[in-house]
């Protein structure tokens, strides 16, 4: 049991050292299969534990004592496991798509591998630490990894000024974390969240520290202003942090306090509201974009807002609806973030004014986008549809009326920026630029890690209770809840019957529709240009055709207050404009005061820390 609770992070740790090990060696390759192997192991590792986990055996390791009898503690349970083979299982597909992808990169591969290995490590060893203090490590661990990765190209100005913006607005709310973790340590003398002891120790105000950290660090509004930033990285690392370690730590976070302590109603009522704001806001910014990493970028903070609803309805529907869409999520936006690599490596942008037409050269890739684009739209046969679906159910059960209808209306506004990308990128006329260059279908092992992202995205909506059984119920249980969801094939709810049936034979016409649909689309597009008929309005996009700029620039005009309203970066700007300002004024006083009078000054300074001390 020891040996499985920490065999997954022992494996991801020596994989990062044996990357350090053969910095030297020049193969780029070599490098990638290496850590490839090492997030397969671990993810071997991982599903050896499911078993156990599975019949109710959390695994365990540990106590090992720190210091002052502080043990480190690791606690497997199946929340844990939810998350280990998200962070395992998505991040050994994208470490095989890096073996290609980043080949021809001239320089840092050795620091690129170990910290995607590093990163991995981070949110397995914050999903199984029974220890709060350990945890928070490893909450920093994997902000600090996401900080040297999206700024892997640190020379280029986007790129560092990206990665400083990450690390500031995730890391600074992330003391809340740590003056939650020592306020229950002053009221209970433990450390380890699996003693009963700190559930009445538990208040609002640790519960809200707790969530302002989670907020950042799973981009929710109105802490969400740094993913887009973030898109300055290689694609590999967006893939990773949108899709199973970074933006997953804080859903991690808020889902296990159901472990520590009852929640109030207050509390669901708040994280309710910045759900299906944060849901909203997402999906609004996503419909203006022309970039495609930022399109998807919006798109996370939109299916972020999802999550964190599902988890807010406190019911046990309602949490496995949350956690069954944790899953989901990272499945169909890891794919959509390779397959948007794909595209960028093949043509050298991602800009989709500059895009049209590639499915007809890059017909898998296109293929594995629409699974992906389906899912995350909810079509039918896919788990995307199915995660909505017990949302949706979930919310009816609790009465939450206003939920649905803003978790339909997002799920409008998803369908229409997918239908954007999906139509600007692969179907149209190849672009005069595009035609001059040699664009090719992506290699064999980067169809082969997004592949297997897009089929398990179709095995688990046309057969979910794989994943809910094994999986998802024991993390339901573990979290106090009783079991009470029965799933059959596409997601077909068993415990009710006459509706159900009826409703379960219409999502299978529905399916077959959607799967006779995905078959057309995916055909050999006609070249020949159409004519349009506007009724003489002017269009944007060059041609008698709608193009992403027509329709980035109608959401632009349609939602222009909605945008102005719900941006707080002018905000946060002036604030830090005030504070350098400060600072700097702070500067000029006490640095002459220092060098001139350095014998008053340390007087003063010890006058400041004794009047701090007698006050404390």
């Amino acid at each position: 049991m020891e040996l499985f609770a920490t065999l997954p992070i022992l494996i991801l740790l020596t994989g990062a050292l044996v990357q350090l090990l053969v910095g030297h060696i020049e193969s780029a390759r070599l490098k990638g299969w290496l850590a490839f192997a090492a997030g397969l192991g671990a993810l071997a590792a991982v599903v050896a534990g499911v078993p156990s986990i599975w019949q109710g055996q959390p695994l365990t390791a540990g106590p090992f004592l720190w210091d002052q009898g502080v043990p480190i503690l690791y606690h497997v349970d199946g929340l844990s496991l939810i998350f280990a083979l998200m962070a395992t299982g998505i991040g050994a597909a994208i470490l095989l798509y890096c073996v290609r992808y980043m080949e021809h990169e001239p320089q840092g591969l050795t620091r690129f591998y170990a910290l995607m290995l590093v990163f991995i490590a981070g949110l397995v060893n914050l999903a199984a630490s029974a220890n709060l203090l350990l945890a928070y490590l490893s909450w920093e661990v994997v902000g600090l990894c996401s900080y040297f990765l999206v700024g892997f190209w640190y020379k280029s100005t986007a790129a560092a000024n990206g990665a400083r913006k990450v690390l500031l607005m995730t890391h600074l709310p992330g003391y809340g974390l740590l003056i939650a973790i020592l306020l229950l340590y002053s009221q209970s003398g433990t450390f380890l969240w699996t003693d009963p002891a700190l559930s009445a120790a538990f208040t609002a105000g640790i519960f809200g520290l707790m969530l302002l950290a989670a907020m950042a660090k799973s981009v929710m509004v109105p802490l969400h202003t740094w993913i887009p930033e973030a898109m300055n990285a290689p694609t590999p690392v967006s893939a990773l942090l949108h899709s199973a370690c970074y933006v997953k730590a804080g859903v991690y976070l808020i889902a296990r306090i159901y472990a520590i302590t009852p929640w109030q109603p207050s509390w669901n009522t708040v994280v309710l509201v910045v759900g299906c704001v944060t849901m909203l806001v997402g999906a609004l910014f996503a419909l203006a974009q022309t970039d495609l990493k930022r399109l998807l970028a919006f798109s996370t903070i939109s299916q972020l807002g999802y999550i964190i609803t599902g988890l807010g309805l406190g019911t046990a529907l309602g949490v496995a609806a949350g956690l069954f869409y944790c899953l989901s999520h990272g499945l169909f936006k890891g794919t959509l973030f390779l397959c948007a690599g794909s595209v960028q490596h093949a043509t050298g942008t991602r800009d989709m004014r500059q895009l049209g037409g590639l499915a007809a050269k890059m017909p898998h890739t296109a293929k594995i986008w629409l699974v992906a684009a389906a899912a995350i739209i909810g079509v039918p046969l896919t788990n995307g549809f199915v995660a909505k679906w017990l949302l949706l159910d979930a919310a009816l059960e609790a009465g939450a009326g206003l939920v649905v209808i803003v978790a339909w209306l997002v799920s409008v506004f998803t369908a229409f920026y997918m239908l954007k990308a999906t139509v600007s990128v692969f179907y149209g006329e190849l672009p005069a630029a595009l035609a001059e260059k040699h664009v090719h279908e992506a290699a064999p092992s980067m169809l082969a890690g997004k592949g297997f992202l897009a089929g398990l995205a179709l095995l688990f909506g046309i057969a979910p209770q794989l994943l809910m059984q094994p999986v998802v119920a024991p993390a339901v249980r573990d979290l106090g809840f009783e079991w009470q969801v029965g799933l059959s094939w596409l997601g077909v709810q068993t415990g009710s019957a006459g509706m159900q049936v009826t409703l379960g034979a219409a999502v299978v016409l529905l399916g077959l529709l959607a799967g006779w649909a995905v078959f057309r689309l995916t055909r050999a597009p006609k070249t020949e240009a159409i004519g349009l008929f506007t009724g003489g309005e002017p269009l944007a996009a060059a041609g008698d055709s709608v193009g992403v700029a027509d329709f980035a620039s109608l959401a632009e005009t349609a939602f222009e207050p909605v945008f102005a309203a719900t941006d707080p970066d002018p905000l946060y700007l002036k604030l830090w404009a005030g504070l350098k300002k400060l600072a700097g004024q702070f500067d000029n006083i006490f640095t002459p005061l220092g060098e001139g009078h350095p014998l008053l000054a340390s007087l003063l300074l010890a006058l400041v820390v004794l009047a701090l001390v007698w006050v404390w």
